[in-house]
């Protein structure tokens, strides 16, 4: 059902799709040429607005300026006249340079923006650091006509002065100056190089009359072509399109890379005829307008022949109608997008198909899904992926009842995995074959705890109290096995049983152990810093470890089983935690541990004891602390001292050198008073000088109360 309803689907829509898109190519072809020629009318437009917007100004700036310079005619030529040019390039940004040219004398007032990477053409050589502003006074000083340099950072900061040799220049004699003769109004100049800055350019003059209408000066600005090139190089037709302005002589005024816009001929600059410029699609086009193609036309351009839109538009309000804009694009950038358009409908189309039919599989295929999710869950749930809940609502009553179950199945098994391992609930479930009484013989690491006289601390509690505390208390200590690796096996009372290397294997469970007795040391010591500060009684914490063979498994009857481990090896461990009393001290291991992990862990020797229960002599450590790079409970200074000075008295005692041993434990006991291990062995050494035939003077000591 499933197939032919997708069959139905395409049959119907595939023909519908074809027409559509059919419909669409040929209307997006009608548009192609007036999205050509809006794009590059709009390109030409917006190059208008951008040449007015420059010029604009810069003309308010020469009406201004030739009004300054009218209304301070006796002091024009002074400092003040320097000052308000460099006040107007500040304003100005796009002004390369201000001045006054004189009509009687050829005297020149300028003010010029500096490049610090370009020299000036006027020395030939680069401004000193810093320079924003040079200021070229060209006067008569002592009846002579000199024309010095001033480079300035700011009006006020001058960073350096140079005298020219001889004058060379005379301002009536340059384009712009003639050109301002030649009207009342604001002149502007042709294209030509610039005499202080060596850069071409174009400037915006106005003459400066007397009252009976004499000219006295011309006031000039200048625009560079870099600055027009900035702008065009921002604007550009599709991906290999250029947009440009010409002269009346067919020079490039404003050009996208202005580098290209002049060339030097000899020790000359000249600005670039676009017939000549370095660009072969510009050249060939302005080429082509000029054997009369017109000024608007398709051709191939450039070393590779590839089809291009041209079209060149007068520009009226610069340079009196003398500058033209040429607007270049590839044809592929219209037709591309076409092209890419009727692909992309087409995939369009092709996903729309195939997303619908995906619909109608899955529509399909409803009622099949909550059976997959529910599938899902039951996965989960044998992972022991036991957060959130089930979630699938079905409008089907036997679906809906099975994850009615599968929920409760979820939440039951939650709550039981909180009384047994979860690891041994996971073997459980993966090996199939459920549970059953038994065990098996094999290497673990075990662990007691207690809280030391916890039933004399509580007496004077209530119930819900002492509850309340010991909670706390575990939960700490099962989080610092469980970090580890290990796995508590029972809460006896306030007593933790746990265990390493069972039910999953653990290669490094020894070293696994003792890291998790110091991380619980830790633990106990920070409850009961809280403990203490809130006025509780606090719950200080004994430890017993011991590795060996044990058997692990399922101890009990086929109603009620619990997972444990038993043996020797589990009661030897029980019994150490108990003699922690006897020495004083807070974790005993046995030297079957310190043999395995003595690099990685410092251990204080003690006795040899027989504890009580057991017939093998077993030889105690005191676990102080880690030696392992890096472990948040690496031993202390003052701990690694006390054991370095243990040593050599517990050599003595363990030769029994009574003598000897005495009197180095009396020097112990003085550093270190409250040591229990210390004041048991100095007291054992004690009775046996006072009674050499003692009984007590056996290498190995019996404990004969747990």
């Amino acid at each position: 059902m499933r197939i032919g309803i997708a069959l139905t689907f395409l049959i119907t829509m595939l023909p519908l799709t074809a027409a559509m898109v059919g419909l669409i190519y040929n209307q997006n072809s009608k548009m192609a040429l007036d999205m050509a020629e809006t794009a590059m009318a709009g390109a030409s437009q917006e190059v208008v607005v951008r040449v007015r917007s420059l010029l604009d100004p810069m003309q308010r700036l020469v009406n201004l300026s030739v009004g300054f310079g009218k209304a301070n005619r006796t002091g024009l030529r002074s400092p003040d006249t320097l000052h308000a040019l460099v006040d107007q390039l500040d304003q100005f940004t796009n002004v390369s340079a201000l001045y006054f040219g004189f009509a009687g004398d050829g005297a020149f007032w300028e003010g010029i923006r500096i490049s610090p990477e370009h020299p000036t053409a006027v020395t030939g050589h680069l401004p000193p650091p810093g320079t924003r502003y040079a200021l070229r006074i060209i006067d008569w000083v002592d009846g002579r006509l000199t024309d010095n340099l001033v480079y300035i950072a700011r009006w006020g900061k001058v960073l350096g002065l140079e005298r020219l040799p001889k004058v060379t220049y005379d301002p009536r004699e340059r384009p712009w100056y003639k050109a301002g003769l030649a009207t009342r109004d604001v002149a502007t100049s042709n294209i030509y190089v610039f005499a202080s800055t060596g850069r071409p350019g174009m400037t915006l003059s106005q003459q400066l009359t007397t009252e009976d209408g004499d000219i006295f000066a011309v006031f000039g600005a200048d625009l560079s072509t870099d600055t027009l090139s900035r702008f065009l190089a921002e604007r550009a037709i599709g991906r290999k399109g250029v947009v440009f302005i010409l002269d009346k002589e067919n020079r490039l005024v404003g050009f996208p890379r202005p580098e290209l816009t002049f060339r030097r001929n000899g020790d000359r600059l000249e600005v670039t005829k676009a017939e000549d410029v370095a660009d072969p699609v510009v050249a060939d086009a302005v080429r082509l307008r000029r054997t009369g193609a017109g000024d608007r036309f398709r051709s191939p351009l450039g070393q590779k022949g590839e089809s291009y839109l041209v079209e060149f538009t007068p520009l009226p309000e610069a340079s009196g109608g003398n500058w033209t804009i040429g607007v270049i694009a590839d044809e592929d950038s219209f037709v591309g997008p076409l092209k890419h358009a009727s692909l992309m409908i087409l995939l369009a189309g092709f996903v729309f198909i195939v997303i619908a039919t995906l619909l109608m599989l899955l529509l399909s295929r409803r009622l099949t899904q909550p059976i997959a999710s529910l599938t899902r869950q039951t996965e989960a749930i044998r992972d022991l992926k036991l957060d959130g809940a089930v979630e699938v609502h079905s409008s089907i009553l036997e679906i809906d009842t099975l994850a009615r179950a599968l929920a409760t199945m979820r939440t039951a098994l939650g709550s039981f995995i909180t009384y047994v391992p979860k690891n041994l609930v996971r073997n459980i479930i993966e090996s199939g074959t459920g549970t059953q009484v038994g065990g098996k013989r094999q290497p673990l690491t075990i662990l007691f705890t207690d809280i030391q006289d916890f039933t004399r601390t509580t007496e004077s509690m209530d119930p819900e109290e002492v509850l309340g505390q010991l909670s706390i208390y575990l939960e700490e200590m099962s989080a610092a096995i469980y970090h580890h690796s290990g796995v508590v096996d029972k809460f006896i009372g306030d007593a933790v049983m746990a265990i390493w290397n069972a039910p999953e294997r653990d290669d490094d469970h020894v070293t696994n152990a003792c890291r998790a007795v110091l991380a619980c040391r830790a633990a106990s010591e920070r409850l009961n810093g809280d403990l203490a500060a809130n006025n509780w009684p606090i719950m200080p914490t004994r430890f017993g470890l011991h590795t060996g063979p044990a058997v692990v498994g399922n101890v009990g009857s086929l109603e009620r089983m619990q997972y444990t481990a038993l043996g020797a090896n589990v009661n030897l461990a029980s019994r150490l935690e108990a003699l922690n009393k006897r020495y004083g001290t807070q974790i005993l291991v046995t030297e079957a541990i310190e043999g395995r992990v003595r690099d990685r862990f410092l251990f204080r020797p003690l006795e040899t004891v027989v504890p009580a229960g057991t017939s093998i002599p077993t030889a105690l450590f005191e676990l102080v602390g880690a030696t392992e790079p890096g472990s948040p409970h690496h031993v202390s200074a003052g701990d690694l001292e006390r054991c370095r000075r243990w040593l050599p008295a517990f050599a003595a005692f363990h030769a029994r050198a009574w003598s000897d041993a005495a009197t180095l434990l009396a020097d112990f006991a003085a550093i270190y008073p409250e040591d229990g291990p210390c004041r048991l062995l100095l007291d054992h050494c004690r009775q046996c000088l006072a009674d050499p035939t003692a009984t007590h003077h056996d290498a190995v000591t019996r404990i004969e109360t747990k």
